[in-house]
């Protein structure tokens, strides 16, 4: 099977999670290609592809906008093949924040028109050192208030990867 894997990521989180799907994919014996929206490439054909992964990471409540302009482009191709969506964000890390990861997931396929066989809230990760101090105080005060398990000085990843690697192997062995 030929896999593409289009991501889109603020801070890393996201293409790290696209790279380790990336390389399981591979490992399971499928051709796969990553592709960042980010980047204007042009020699991507969607019709070539077999199945799809589409990643995105939510900041300030919504998914990337050229995530959804590519997934609004290449809706139709999308819809016609095995595709899954893994929306990356803090809320996925936090039991009693569950919904506000399942409504950015809902958010996101009403924006787009697009419904995947199957939708994935990962957990992704504080890169605090990166923030300003605006970042740092919503972070603070507003993601992660008392959490005082937490500390917003370092760099923590929340990221799942046996299960998120789990959740990609079954989707693959299902198509």
């Amino acid at each position: 099977m030929k896999v593409l894997i289009a991501y889109a990521t603020t801070e890393g989180q996201t293409r790290k999670i696209s790279q380790a799907v990336a390389d399981q994919v591979a490992g399971l014996g499928h051709q796969v290609e990553l592709l960042d929206t980010a980047r204007k490439r042009r020699d991507v054909h969607t019709d070539d592809f077999d199945a799809f992964i589409i990643a995105a990471s939510v900041h300030q409540d919504r998914h990337q906008n050229e995530i959804e302009v590519f997934v609004e482009a290449t809706r139709e191709v999308l819809q016609s093949k095995p595709a899954m969506f893994m929306s990356v964000s803090l809320a996925a890390a936090f039991r009693e924040k569950t919904a506000d990861a399942t409504a950015y997931i809902s958010d996101f396929t009403t924006r787009t028109g697009w419904t995947p066989d199957l939708s994935l809230a990962v957990a992704g990760a504080v890169r605090s050192e990166e923030y300003d101090y605006f970042q740092q105080q919503i972070l603070e005060h507003i993601v992660l208030k008392d959490r005082d398990e937490l500390r917003i000085d370092e760099a923590q990843e929340f990221t799942d990867w046996t299960d998120l690697a789990n959740s990609v192997k079954d989707f693959l062995d299902s198509h």
